[in-house]
């Protein structure tokens, strides 16, 4: 196997004009560049990566910390992460964690040992005080509000505002009895404290959905879940996890032939303008495309995109 060394002698030049020409320094003259390239594709000579990692101080890989891929708002955040990342000479490493606090550990455990040069959270089960103590080994960004976390960066949606809207279409319309869907439907999930302080403020302190469910990503779970909803006729309206989950239950309801609820879909997927669904537009690939540029980023930040109910654009549903 060719070596640094062997290249150099027969350039005769030094290791360190070797080792600036593989890193593309700038302080080499035109010259002395072509002439070691030259010889480095004669040599069919492959740098170790591992080496130019440490040389340079930096790996160019970025961790993302993704739970699951089951539903449409991780797929598209996803998505502008990559979009992000093909216009850098970063590489994205893909951290699956199922909600798993002890594999969270590990992938921040990676950065400190300088495996990765950046983290982001996309969502997350380990506590955000325990996070910030890995802030110290490189930067970290979590995809959610921060309140007293100044090591952080975060780039999140402001999801009230729209859910407020959601929730004033329905009352509205003289919706009472509501559904709301929610893929995790516990403390944890900053989506479900705010959606419920949404439909808090439309329709009151004192009361509350008529009913919740939890663990809701796809169009299978819209279809399982409306099969306990159909007989139900008091159910007047839905707010779904997605416009998937709402074309779940639109089938279910079409299939035992009952009237379907007025539903609201989220994430404004091609199926719910198919179905010309009222939907939530949460900016799901541009927040990708925002974190990223926060894990590169040397200043700590927040940063804030606002989700949007749209509702107007679309037809409304018959009841």
């Amino acid at each position: 196997m060719t070596s640094i060394s062997e290249i150099a002698k027969k350039a005769g030049v030094a290791k360190s004009t070797v080792s600036r020409v593989i890193n593309h320094h700038p302080h080499v003259s035109d010259e002395t560049r072509q002439k070691v390239m030259d010889l480095i594709n004669e040599l069919d000579y492959m740098p170790n990566q591992l080496a130019r990692d440490l040389s340079r101080g930096k790996t160019q890989k970025i961790g993302v910390v993704i739970p699951h891929t089951q539903h449409p708002y991780f797929t598209q955040l996803i998505n502008g992460l990559l979009d992000a990342a093909k216009a850098s000479d970063y590489q994205l490493v893909m951290m699956p964690s199922d909600y798993n606090e002890e594999l969270e550990l590990s992938y921040l455990k990676q950065l400190k040992m300088e495996a990765i040069d950046a983290l982001i959270f996309t969502s997350r089960a380990i506590r955000l005080d325990r996070i910030e103590t890995y802030a110290k080994y490189g930067r970290i960004v979590v995809c959610e509000k921060l309140q007293g976390y100044p090591l952080l960066s975060s780039a999140y949606l402001d999801r009230y505002s729209s859910f407020v809207d959601a929730f004033s279409a329905m009352k509205a319309r003289g919706l009472e009895h509501l559904v709301l869907l929610f893929s995790r439907d516990n403390e944890s999930s900053a989506t479900y404290q705010t959606a419920l302080l949404a439909y808090h403020n439309v329709y009151g302190q004192q009361s509350t959905p008529y009913m919740v469910f939890g663990n809701i990503h796809d169009f299978n779970d819209g279809l399982h879940v409306s099969h306990e909803l159909v007989n139900d006729d008091r159910i007047d309206g839905i707010l779904a996890t997605s416009d998937e989950v709402a074309a779940g239950l639109i089938k279910g309801y079409e299939e035992r032939e009952k009237k379907i609820p007025y539903i609201i879909g989220q994430e404004r997927l091609l199926v719910g303008h198919l179905l010309k669904l009222p939907t939530i537009d949460h900016q799901s690939y541009s927040l990708g495309k925002l974190a990223f540029k926060q894990a590169l980023s040397e200043s700590i930040s927040q940063e804030v995109l606002i989700s949007e109910v749209l509702i107007s654009e679309f037809l409304p549903q018959d009841n």
